[in-house]
């Protein structure tokens, strides 16, 4: 699967599968997306390669690397980084995949800070972190 960002300065692929898909209501997730929750696909890093452009990059959190396009400001990704200083899985929004609609979230994750407005109308897995 291929994406990238709004102003296509960003261009990515995909191979293999993913190994989770999850709905984020966190804090964070909605201050950088600007959505109520976000939904990521996880990928092993090594799976992810970067067709054009370099996405900017910035801590958000002691483990937590957030990247994004510098020119539209487009998400890019998730990273989390262990204790070790390392990582194994990206996490990508959905939302900037060309063919998104196969996408579909197994859980959501964060409902303890889920906006009181927002409901959830399926049977998925509901984590509270």
């Amino acid at each position: 699967m291929e994406g990238g960002c709004h102003c296509g300065s960003i261009r990515f692929r995909v191979s293999g599968s993913h190994s989770w898909i999850g709905a984020c209501y966190c804090v964070d997730c909605r201050k950088v997306s600007g959505s109520p929750y976000t939904v990521f696909a996880c990928y092993d890093k090594q799976s992810v390669e970067l067709l054009r452009g370099a996405p900017r990059e910035y801590a958000s959190s002691t483990n937590v690397r957030r990247s994004f396009c510098g020119k539209c400001s487009s998400p890019f990704a998730y990273r989390y980084v262990d204790t070790r200083g390392e990582e194994t899985n990206i996490y990508i929004p959905v939302g900037v995949f060309d063919h998104p609609a196969e996408l579909m979230p197994q859980q959501h994750i964060w409902v303890s800070q889920k906006l009181p407005w927002v409901h959830i109308h399926d049977d998925l897995p509901q984590r509270e972190r």
